[in-house]
């Protein structure tokens, strides 16, 4: 699609589509891409899809978000139609982005939680009779994103450097090698020989889909989000000691901060139960 004229009459929803396909596909991950599909396909509404780019105007890009519940979603579908339009900017598509002039809505994303004690004690009870066992284990016991555990071939398990290679699926340093521990071999073996037993063959180690795996946690506990369990092991890491720029490393994140926030939080509650103890007039 490279005549002008075809662009000077071509529909927004004809254009993400564009967008999407020649621009964004072709150079980022399959999660990522899958996300941007979702919000064209399912978020972007028809009645804007109809309207030609040239001719949008900020009270339609206006009233199509405020269709839209104010929530992650939201946030990510105006970004998604505001990259696209910034290229409709750049081919004279259109002189400016109407999303640019549009009141930007603040969303907070709520922060994860981590799984107390107990709550952790209950869902490694509940586990014994969970066909999602091992996969479960594997997240608490990595801190793998879910997507991470769900790529995992048995090719990326190397047996003589005790090393699990984890493709990433979020950043570039997300591609990363964890530790093959004790705990974790025990719980590819469960897992292989549960695959042998159901008769499942194949090179993923979980044949699960993500959106299986988040529903049978939710199942499980109820109170917590799947990626709760890569919350929980970034703050055992944290009360077990563990130097804050390895478990960086070991869960991938792009930033030190983002680590750093957990153990904050981790030392306050800590600090605190440390000050209760403290009296004008101690006993020995």
């Amino acid at each position: 699609m490279n005549d002008k004229a075809a662009f000077e009459t071509i529909t927004f929803g004809a254009w993400l589509i564009y967008w999407f396909e020649t621009f964004k596909k072709p150079i980022i991950k399959p999660n990522s891409a899958r996300n941007i599909e979702q919000m064209i396909r399912l978020h972007t509404p028809e009645e804007l899809k109809e309207k030609r780019v040239a001719e949008l105007t900020i009270f339609d890009i206006d009233k199509a978000l405020a269709k839209i519940p104010v929530s992650c979603t939201y946030v990510y579908v105006r970004q998604v139609w505001h990259s696209a339009l910034v290229k409709a900017c750049r081919y004279g598509i259109i002189r400016q982005n109407p999303v640019d002039l549009c009141e930007r809505v603040k969303y907070k994303k709520n922060k994860g939680k981590a799984l107390t004690y107990e709550e952790q004690r209950e869902l490694i009870n509940r586990l014994e009779k969970s066909r999602y066992k091992w996969l479960i284990l594997f997240y608490m016991y990595t801190g793998t994103r879910r997507n991470e555990a769900i790529a995992l071939e048995w090719n990326d398990i190397n047996h003589t450097e005790k090393l699990i290679q984890i493709k990433g699926t979020k950043t570039e340093t997300s591609a990363r090698n964890i530790l093959l521990t004790d705990e974790v071999e025990t719980i590819l073996n469960g897992q292989k020989k549960q695959n042998e037993e159901r008769g499942i063959k194949g090179r993923r180690v979980f044949t699960y889909s993500a959106q299986q795996a988040s529903r049978h946690f939710k199942t499980l506990c109820p109170n917590h989000h799947l990626h709760e369990l890569r919350h929980t092991f970034i703050t055992r890491c944290a009360e077990s000691g563990v130097n804050v720029n390895v478990c960086q490393q070991l869960v991938g994140h792009a930033s030190a901060d983002m680590t750093i926030n957990v153990y904050t939080h981790v030392m306050d509650e800590f600090k605190r139960k440390e000050a209760a103890k403290f009296s004008l007039f101690p006993t020995f």
